[in-house]
This record gives C-alpha cells, structure tokens and sequence, in this order.
C-alpha cells in the first residue's frame, strides 16, 4: 500500500514541467490516502496545493555541489518516503547522487529529449516518459505517460465574444511571449492571411516589441492581445484554429487543451507535436510564408474534422489528468506490490 510519495523539482523555470508536477501532486493529494510532499525551490510554494507538504530545497545550487547532495539525502530520509519521483535532468542527476545514502525506491520522468542518457537513466526503479519522441533515443524500457490536463468548461464571456467579431476565421495562439516562441513569425504572417484574425494571449517580455510590431504593419484591426491572467479555455472555445509557432520542448499543455475541446492545431515540428498531429498540420519551417500558407490550407480543408476525429477521441481517453495520475499510480503500485 502506498503511503508516502515525494516528488522533486530542481528545474529554474515555470513552464510544463512544473505543471505537471503541480497537477499530479494535487491529483495524488486529492484522490488517494498517501501523504504527498514536494521538495522543490521556495519559488514554487505558491503554485501548489495547500494539501501537499512543500520542503523548500535551494537547487539553483549546481549538482555537484556536496551540501546540496546530503541536504537532499537528509530531507529524503527524515520524511521516510516510500516512493521519491524526480522531475526533469537535474533531478535525475540529483537522485542518482542521492542513492547510497537512501533505500527509498526511485522513479524518474523523462520531460525532453536532453535528459540524461540511458546510463543514468537504468539506475533507477521505474522510467516515464511524457513521449514515444522523447525516448526516441533510448534502448531502455519506459512507461510512456502522456501529460494530462484537467478539462475546463469555458464560462460564459460576453464582453470576450462581444470584443471579437466573428465575421473572419479565428487564430488563437497562447504562450508566454518570449523570442524562442515565434509569435512575431505568426505576426508577420497575419499579412499574408487577411481574412484572418488573430488572438494573442499571454504576457512576457516580448508584449511590447510584438504590440509594436502590429501597430508598424497596420494590423491593429486584426490583431488583439489579452492577458495571460484570463482562462485559455475561453479563448480556445471561440478559436477557429490554434497556432503554435513556438520552438517548444517537450509537450506544450496548450496543445492537449485545444485537442481536448475538439479543436484543431498547426505547431511546430519541435518537441512532442509530431507524436499528436497529422503531417499536414505540422510546421516544416518557420518561414512567415510557410506559416501562412500552413494555416490557409488548414482553414480550407473540407474534411478538418476527418482529419482531426480520431485525436479528439485519443484525447478523451490519454490526454486527460485523471488518466495520466492513475496510469502513474499504476507504476508507483508496481513497485510497492
């Protein structure tokens, strides 16, 4: 019987991983009788559940740094977890210093393909992976586990559709707007899709040059920023469309959102989008040109639906949190038989 559960972060960011990491967390905390820690920097307190036991942990400290090996080893046996999940390549690493010291059992989830190979990776208890593209490169035995959200019904808006006319096809694109996620591409493409209109949410450091960028194209009519505060679930329910033009590794959550509201997606090739989409709706390039003509076709296709139908479903069945948490609850339970 599972009692005790710890999951680590030792990542510097607030993106998909993190994500994960919260939902199952949660989910876990929620749904069975283990007590559920998290031993992660101080910085992620705020984006856990009250019900989850946080042990802050500074591992901006690199791995090899001895107090931060026997610190972890300390917090691990003081909390005599029975199972310790680590989260990411940093956490990997973290964990394999930690084994002599320890007797916990270890399991590990592969979130892009730079983590740590497989020489590393057969040392420890179980193996996930988020991807069949992410073990690609793996001679190993992985749990593929696909990251799930949990389905949001979009409330009632109306000041949103009211402020959208829907006399054009919609695009959504939802990120944080940094340069690595392209969205000043998918801008500079919105000239050539002029019976288009595109909806941008998201905050970040790029908001300002991109705000920019549309106002010196002209684009202002058919081009609307929203903040990142608002529910993607709405926006996603009223887009024609979702573009992800971002150079994203592992999964993006905006994707398995959109394919959960039965909505289509373009996205680039990078990270796990080629193990989701259909050839034709994936970005060979992120040449403008390319991106605009990716989305006509896509806009023009009689059979979409056809096209998309069987994701839908595989997203009803994969893709969700409560069928990522008890698939992982099925590795933990293998384990402690």
């Amino acid at each position: 019987m599972i009692q005790t559960i710890c999951h680590l972060i030792a990542s510097r960011e607030h993106g998909g991983l993190e994500k994960h990491v919260a939902d199952l967390s949660r989910w876990q905390a929620c749904n069975t009788n283990a007590r559920v820690a998290v031993i992660a920097h101080p910085r992620y307190l705020t984006t856990l559940d009250e019900r989850i036991q946080f042990i802050p942990l500074n591992t901006d400290r690199s791995r090899h740094h001895p107090n931060l090996v026997w610190r972890l080893a300390n917090l691990i046996r003081k909390g005599e977890y029975q199972i310790v999940h680590g989260h990411g390549s940093k956490s990997a690493q973290l964990l394999a210093a930690v084994q002599p010291y320890t007797e916990t059992r270890q399991v590990i989830t592969r979130h892009n393909v730079r983590h740590p190979r497989d020489k590393l990776a057969s040392a420890f208890d179980a193996r996930i992976a988020i991807s069949n593209a992410t073990v690609a490169n793996s001679k190993l035995d992985w749990n593929i586990i696909h990251n799930g959200v949990e389905l949001v019904t979009p409330a009632a808006n109306a000041s949103l559709q009211n402020s959208l006319p829907n006399d054009k096809p919609r695009l959504l694109v939802a990120s944080r707007l940094i340069k690595a996620r392209n969205v000043d591409l998918l801008i500079e493409a919105m000239q050539r899709l002029p019976e288009c209109r595109l909806m941008v949410l998201g905050d970040g450091p790029e908001k300002e040059t991109l705000r920019n960028q549309v106002s010196e194209l002209g684009l202002e009519q058919r081009v609307t920023f929203f903040t990142g505060d608002n529910t993607v679930a709405n926006f996603i329910e009223m887009a024609d469309l979702v573009v992800i033009p971002g150079a994203v590794e592992g999964t993006p959550y905006t994707l398995i959102e959109a394919l959960l509201h039965r909505k289509p997606v373009i996205a680039n090739r990078s990270g796990n989008a080629i193990d989701y989409l259909p050839s034709e709706y994936l970005l060979d390039n992120l040449e403008p040109r390319h991106i605009a003509e990716k989305i006509d076709r896509a806009l023009s296709r009689a059979n979409i639906e056809q096209d998309f139908g069987p994701l839908f479903e595989r997203a009803g069945e994969e893709f969700t949190l409560e069928s990522m948490a008890r698939a992982t609850w099925q590795v933990y339970s293998q384990l402690i038989a």
